[in-house]
């Protein structure tokens, strides 16, 4: 069987959420052809990502909402 890119992308949940939302930015690849490019299943590229721009929307909130970083 042919070994994909992505073969060792199990080990680290945050890093590999990281990877696959800069992959998916950086190429603007569906979650399908990111999950075929690291060789994990489509829901956790989904997963990954919702973690990914969960954690960037509470960390930016008053940003967003028009209110001053402090």
């Amino acid at each position: 069987p042919k070994r994909r890119e992505g073969w060792g992308m199990k080990g680290n949940p945050e890093e590999r959420a990281i990877i696959l939302a800069q992959y998916v930015l950086e190429h603007n690849a569906t979650v399908r052809s990111a999950a075929k490019k690291f060789g994990v299943s489509k829901s956790t590229v989904h997963k990954d990502i919702v973690k990914i721009a969960d954690a960037f929307r509470s960390k930016n909130n008053s940003f967003l909402s028009g209110g001053a970083l402090v």
